[in-house]
C-alpha cells in the first residue's frame, strides 16, 4: 500500500502524516494526524501538522502569489 499524496499545481504536494510524535512519516489518509506541504521546486517541507484544508489553502494561496508576480 502506498501512503496519501496530493499534488497541487506544478509546485506543491500534501503529503500524509502520522506526526510529530511519530517522526512524520507518510502514512495512508485514514491514519493521518497531520498533513504536510512539501515544495517539489526547493525540495523541502514547507509547513507541517497542518489540517488538510488548512494545507490546502496554503497551498492555493502560494500559488495565487506566483501566478500575480508573474502577471506584473
Amino acid at each position: 500500500m502506498s501512503y496519501f499524496q496530493m499534488k497541487v499545481g506544478n509546485k506543491f504536494t500534501i503529503i500524509a502524516t502520522n506526526g510529530a510524535a511519530n517522526g512524520h512519516q507518510p502514512v495512508l489518509k485514514s491514519d493521518a494526524t497531520g498533513y504536510d506541504v512539501f515544495d517539489r521546486t526547493s525540495c523541502k517541507t514547507v509547513c507541517r501538522d497542518q489540517s488538510f484544508d488548512e494545507a490546502f489553502d496554503f497551498c492555493t494561496r502560494r500559488l495565487i502569489l506566483v501566478a500575480a508576480k508573474t502577471i506584473q
